[in-house]
């Protein structure tokens, strides 16, 4: 009787003690694992820019952290961090210094305070094979000439040695992209702005590859310096009156025409340039026309290019803008020829151009035409010389029944000049195409 109760005593203890282990264990256990992460989320790098690695633990916390760097089998850096108190989150910036150009792995590994596992805790691997490489992309210029005019088009070619995430042909601010070709070469269709200084701004080719080497790289150019006409525009009343109705919802605070005037003249044209800007981005990387662009029959022009507006109000100067592209008239409603083969990219209202069309001719090359009454085109239609895309009339900012036609080069606005020119375009584009 004493025997049975002393074994059912020590059964007793046993169950107690594994229910107090397990409850134990279940109450203090910390079955989640760490978590890590690495930044930025990239697999080409230089070096130059820093990784971070991120270990984080929301329960018991982290207890150790190993960083280790191995290239070709050999470890390059080992950090081992052994925490004495809980730690909830962790960074480290590894430095890749030493070593040479290649492939190579970052390995972390996270254990955290839990006592699962025997107490060894909860283990969380992290792994990721990168490259690494400092050597820019070399460029090789295909094209030798290069003969430029303030405020017109070039084209250059090139090859690179490696593959980029970015290349093309800046000048000062602006950048026109380059487009790479199937036979493995760049294009580059780009301007030298009206508002370049010949003396002063140089256009070169730039190339980042995808670890982030820039290089960049000039080429033989001769820039030919133009002037531009200085206009005088007189604002009247009736003007106002009769055009500025139209933009009131735009600006629904002004109530006076001539405060509508000044707020279209500079904000909405600003805005308007930078939607020009996106539709450019709507290019085809392949150069695509068909010989001389057509200028608009039986036309009078009535503006040029580039020409510096000085703006008056009751003999009194309010403002001053540059007109980009040509205005010409002929009769109300007249029909509009696409000037050259291509896709339409848009078709609709934008602002001061009014009923506006964009053709994309390759390479960012767009043609635009504005002030329309009518458009007979759509986004997405493919148009041939001549084909009729709308009739002129008064849409948007426009004085008088014309068509505004502008020559666009990555959305800059070029002199439409040297796109009426057989000889220029023969000796400039078509000579290095072929």
């Amino acid at each position: 009787m004493k025997y049975r109760f002393k074994k059912s005593f020590y059964i007793l203890i046993a169950l107690l003690v594994l229910i107090g282990g397990g409850y134990t264990y279940f109450k203090f256990a910390d079955k989640i694992e760490p978590v890590i992460t690495m930044q930025p989320e990239i697999t080409y790098t230089n070096g130059r820019q820093p990784l971070t690695v991120q270990a984080q633990d929301l329960g018991r916390g982290l207890k150790e952290v190993t960083v280790r760097i191995i290239q070709n089998g050999e470890v390059h850096g080992e950090n081992i961090h052994d925490f004495d108190s809980a730690l909830q989150s962790f960074e480290k910036k590894i430095d890749l210094a030493d070593l040479s150009q290649g492939q190579f792995q970052v390995e972390v590994i996270a254990r955290d305070r839990s006592i699962v596992n025997w107490g060894k805790g909860n283990v969380t691997k992290f792994k990721r094979s990168m490259v690494y490489d400092t050597r820019p992309p070399s460029i090789s210029v295909l094209t030798n000439v290069h003969n430029l005019n303030q405020g017109g088009s070039g084209l250059i070619m090139y090859s690179l040695s490696k593959d980029v995430v970015k290349t093309g042909v800046v000048l000062g601010d602006y950048f026109f992209p380059a487009f790479q070709q199937p036979d493995g070469t760049y294009h580059c269709m780009f301007a030298f702005p009206h508002d370049a200084d010949p003396a002063n701004d140089v256009p070169r080719i730039m190339a980042i590859d995808i670890a982030g080497n820039e290089q960049i790289s000039g080429f033989n150019y001769h820039v030919n310096a133009r002037s531009f006409r200085d206009d005088r525009l007189n604002i009247g009343d009736n003007f106002l009156r009769s055009q500025m109705p139209q933009f009131e919802t735009d600006f629904p605070q002004e109530h006076d025409p001539f405060g509508i005037f000044l707020r279209v003249n500079r904000e909405m044209r600003e805005d308007n340039r930078r939607k020009i800007e996106e539709i450019a981005t709507r290019t085809s990387p392949i150069l695509d026309f068909d010989g001389v662009f057509m200028r608009k029959p039986n036309s009078a022009q009535m503006a040029g290019f580039a020409d510096r507006r000085t703006y008056f109000y009751q003999d009194r100067e309010i403002d001053r803008q540059v007109h980009l592209g040509v205005d010409l008239a002929s009769v109300a409603q007249a029909p509009i020829p696409a000037a050259n083969k291509g896709q339409v990219v848009f078709a609709g209202p934008i602002g001061i151009y009014g009923q506006t069309v964009v053709i994309d001719h390759g390479l960012g090359l767009q043609t635009l035409y504005a002030h329309l009454s009518s458009i007979d085109v759509h986004e997405g239609q493919t148009v041939n010389r001549g084909d009729s895309i709308g009739r002129t009339g008064t849409t948007g900012l426009a004085v008088g029944d014309h068509l505004h036609f502008e020559v666009l080069i990555s959305g800059i606005s070029v002199n439409p000049i040297e796109w009426w020119d057989g000889s220029w375009i023969n000796n400039n584009i078509t000579s290095k195409l072929n």
